[in-house]
């Protein structure tokens, strides 16, 4: 997959606007667009939205691990510590 557009404002709050940066982080290929969508997401995952009953259990999961999983693209794939 090739590069996408690069935000540039935080996305509206509610529970899937940490949920679409943490998908272009993960699929990202360009290295230096990445990091910036690294850099953008983790932040949002960390402060993100937070579980709820309505959320479902895989949306529960995904907020509980995306900033641990952005953490290791940053360090495996960017080789930046």
């Amino acid at each position: 997959m090739g590069s996408r557009r690069l935000s540039s404002s935080v996305p509206e709050r509610g529970s899937d606007g940490w949920q679409l940066e943490y998908e272009f982080a993960l699929q990202e290929t360009d290295r230096k667009i990445l990091f910036k969508c690294v850099e953008i997401a983790r932040p949002l995952s960390l402060r993100g939205a937070k579980p709820t009953v309505l959320d479902g259990f895989v949306e529960g999961q995904e907020i509980k691990i995306a900033p641990d999983t952005l953490s290791k693209l940053k360090k495996e794939v960017l080789k930046f510590l």
